[in-house]
């Protein structure tokens, strides 16, 4: 079993979108003064890879904690070609494409796709992010694919369950046996 980690790294230089918080993190507490060590961190909700909740866009939509874990674990593609997505794929990053326009946002929802990933900042303009995100597909944005090959794999990207309208997410593909 292979494991590909499709997570940037975060730290002062990672890529953010402009006007958001950049990433810091400082010593809060050293295992030389205090037997431990402790770091704080700061940084927007959508900094590094990340996803974005429904409440991003959608007055009353529902934030990280309240999505099902299971949205963020499965059966993946990737792809180039969002026409490539067969009845029953559920999860889709894209490769090579970055951001979507309104149709293909469209498309996706109307094949019932509930999360879709890009390597992009952002998965396309305002309408497209409330298209998705206002029927409940989850994005993930800043995803690192250099290493990755088109096909199909399990997807692991869990947010943090946390009340907001975003979460950095730990994301992996595991190509299957």
């Amino acid at each position: 079993m292979r494991v590909i980690d499709i997570t940037h790294k975060l730290d002062e230089n990672v890529a953010i979108y402009e006007g958001d918080p950049r990433f810091s993190m400082e010593t809060w507490s050293t295992v030389q003064d205090n037997g431990y060590m402790l770091s704080k961190l700061r940084m927007g909700t959508h900094t590094g890879t990340h996803m974005d909740a429904p409440c991003h866009f959608i007055e009353g939509g529902k934030t990280a904690a309240e999505l099902p874990i299971k949205q963020f674990v499965g059966k993946c593609l990737v792809t180039d070609n969002i026409k490539m997505v067969e009845p029953g794929c559920h999860r889709v990053i894209l490769k090579g494409k970055g951001r979507l326009n309104l149709d293909e946002a469209q498309w996706l929802i109307d094949h019932r796709v509930h999360l879709v990933g890009t390597a992009a900042l952002s998965i396309g303009n305002d309408q497209v992010h409330k298209l998705l995100l206002g029927n409940e597909c989850a994005v993930l944005e800043l995803l690192d694919l250099k290493d990755v090959e088109k096909g199909r794999y399990i997807l692991c990207a869990a947010p943090l369950k946390i009340d907001a309208d975003g979460s950095p997410v730990r994301a992996c593909l595991i190509e299957p046996d």
